[in-house]
């Protein structure tokens, strides 16, 4: 309250609703700027999943590298099996 009676001492009851008129429109184009981007972007995410083919056969594969096969380990020999015994 006390804000917009200093408002009114300072611009005077003439030219507030003129501000308030100006600032309305200002607050407007700027929602319509926001809401042409947002739809422009959601426009050209649209487009670009269209153009997509995600079934696209003609895509070539990566190569496949064949299996890696290890050789079995080799038993140890019975000496190397055992720990030696201590005394």
């Amino acid at each position: 309250m006390l804000i917009g009676v200093v408002f009114l001492m300072f611009f005077g009851s003439k030219s507030i609703p003129g501000m308030a008129r100006s600032l309305g429109k200002a607050v407007r184009q700027f929602k319509d700027a926001a809401g042409d981007v947002q739809r422009e972007i959601q426009e050209s995410a649209n487009v670009n999943l269209k153009d997509t083919d995600l079934n696209n056969t003609n895509i070539p594969k990566a190569p496949t590298l064949p299996p890696v096969v290890t050789p079995p380990a080799s038993p140890k020999p019975a000496d190397e099996a055992k720990e030696p015994e201590k005394s």
